[in-house]
């Protein structure tokens, strides 16, 4: 017994909680799944995939984003430009105005959260990155570079829009979800 009144047993005296052994990894209370993160990024990899799995539009997660936006600043700096103010200022300022687009297009009552909308973008990033690292070796201003950048822009494209037409039901709507966003990655890709 203390000067204080309690007790202390042995097993926390030293540190050891015996609660610690029920505690789940880091990574699963972070809420990152490693493997739901490669399920996402094939299927932003194989844009011909017709038919979307309804748990991958239903859980947002941030973490594949992220890594990806890195990933693309990083590109960026092996070319000796340090854009990464410019990559998260319009990548959050697209974010937001995606959001509000496709609240207001939308007919349901649930609408589309801010983190799906960051989430669908953010992986749809992915081909912007082998761009970046295309433009290594090709130069961009010729013809081909310019074939790789309009092939980029509607590989992402096409993938966000079938995330979102799938998460808000939209179908008939895809057209307008496909411009802003064709807007989005043709400034990404500039």
């Amino acid at each position: 017994p203390s000067q204080y009144g309690t007790t202390y047993s042995s097993q926390t005296s030293f540190g050891y909680d015996p609660s610690f052994d029920d505690e789940p990894p880091l990574l699963e209370e972070l809420g990152i799944d490693f493997g739901d993160i490669w399920t996402k990024t094939k299927l932003v990899l194989k844009p011909s995939v017709s038919e979307i799995d309804e748990r991958l539009v239903e859980e947002s997660d941030l973490a594949g984003p992220i890594v990806f936006v890195f990933m693309l600043g990083g590109m960026l700096m092996l070319h000796g430009k340090l854009h990464f103010g410019y990559v998260y200022g319009f990548g959050l300022s697209s974010c937001v105005a995606m959001y509000v687009l496709l609240n207001l297009m939308s007919t349901s009552d649930a609408g589309c959260d801010f983190s799906a909308v960051v989430s669908f973008l953010g992986y749809c990033l992915l081909p912007v990155i082998f761009l970046a690292a295309a433009a290594l070796v090709v130069d961009m201003a010729s013809t081909a570079g310019h074939v790789l950048a309009a092939a980029t822009v509607l590989a992402c494209t096409g993938t966000s829009t079938r995330l979102f037409e799938a998460k808000l039901h939209m179908r008939h709507q895809r057209f307008l979800i496909a411009y802003p966003l064709a807007l989005i990655y043709s400034c990404f890709v500039l």
